[in-house]
């Protein structure tokens, strides 16, 4: 079953949504290494979904006893590339996140010494 990407994107763009503001809470820190974690486990099982994809695209292209092969094929096909897309947007945001969090650390650290 393909994963569901949309839940960690949303939790990601919240975070950055925070983070850019001129004073971010003190948990936010925590959160948003807890959704780095959470996004990268999601990206991952996405990753696993792909290849089980791409697989079974192989086994349509060669296999030439699958019935109705080219109507599954271009469906998988599509679903596939969709898919990928979702994938690459959220390690982009996660990318984004670590950076937000990285410039916070650093800031909370100005503000301590």
């Amino acid at each position: 079953m393909r994963p569901d990407l949309a839940p960690a994107i949303q939790r990601v763009a919240q975070l950055r949504e925070e983070a850019a503001r001129p004073a971010p809470r003190a948990s936010l820190l925590g959160e948003i290494e807890d959704a780095l974690s959470e996004g990268y486990a999601h990206a991952l099982e996405g990753d696993e979904w792909s290849m089980a994809t791409e697989q079974r695209l192989h086994e349509l292209m060669t296999d030439p006893d699958v019935p109705a092969r080219g109507r599954s094929l271009r469906a998988l096909a599509s679903e596939h590339a969709r898919f990928q897309s979702t994938v690459m947007r959220l390690r982009t945001d996660l990318a984004a996140l670590r950076r937000d969090r990285d410039r916070l650390h650093i800031g909370a650290l100005g503000r301590s010494a």
